[in-house]
């Protein structure tokens, strides 16, 4: 056999190998979603923007939200990647800290205070970000 030939078969068969790699760890990714949220339960929450952090891979907000007893809970709340935010245009200054939000989310797993956005609403725009199978 070639030399060349050889080579680049063996090139072949590593980028191959990376591809399958790749995917898996992808698909394990997502699927912790699944793991640490519950996909069958939303909550509506509604509540003052105290931060937002816009880095991959998920954006996040800190939502304070009023409690029946004139307390406030603190809520941490994942969302979709930025370049899905950027899609649906929203950047890292759409959203001001006091501006009071609107989420469905879905809600964490061990009953903290934390959850995946599903939708969130600006005003009257509701913008959807958690598309069920995870597509950002």
């Amino acid at each position: 056999m070639n030399h060349r030939l050889a080579r680049l078969l063996v090139l072949n068969g590593a980028l191959c190998g990376f591809l399958v790699v790749g995917v898996s760890v992808g698909l394990q990714a997502h699927h912790a979603v699944a793991g640490v949220y519950d996909l069958n339960k939303e909550i509506v929450l509604q509540g003052r923007l105290k931060k937002l952090n816009f880095t991959n891979p998920h954006a996040s907000i800190e939502l304070t939200v009023p409690n029946p007893d004139g307390t406030f809970t603190d809520w941490v709340l994942t969302t979709a990647s930025v370049q899905n935010l950027t899609r649906q245009g929203l950047n890292k200054t759409s959203i001001k800290p006091g501006e009071i939000l609107k989420v469905t989310i879905l809600p964490a797993r061990n009953g903290n205070p934390a959850g995946f956005i599903r939708t969130l609403t600006l005003g009257d725009r509701e913008i959807k970000l958690f598309f069920g199978d995870e597509r950002d």
